[in-house]
């Protein structure tokens, strides 16, 4: 089953000098790409989170595109105006 924007990695089982001791892939969403090119500037930063997985052909690393940002904190009501209409002298 595949999940959007996500992907695996693998042990290179036909390592050899200077090979990856993984390999494998993944997905992004053609929506997610067009939204990290117009958030970000000339570097894109993909954050990955991983999982250790077994399945039906040994171990492997799950990955999927971290998705998690910070609530931006909502701006506080400015105070209101003070008036002088209420002071006695």
């Amino acid at each position: 089953m595949s999940y959007p924007n996500s992907g695996r990695l693998s042990p290179n089982q036909y390592k050899k000098d200077k090979q990856p001791d993984h390999k494998g892939s993944i997905t992004l969403e053609r929506s997610l790409v067009k939204q990290l090119l117009e958030e970000q500037g000339d570097e894109i930063t993909i954050k990955l989170s991983g999982w250790n997985r077994s399945g039906q052909y040994g171990d492997f690393i799950s990955l999927a595109y971290d998705s998690y940002k910070k609530k931006e904190e909502a701006p506080s009501k400015p105070a209101p105006p003070i008036s002088d209409e209420d002071i006695p002298f």
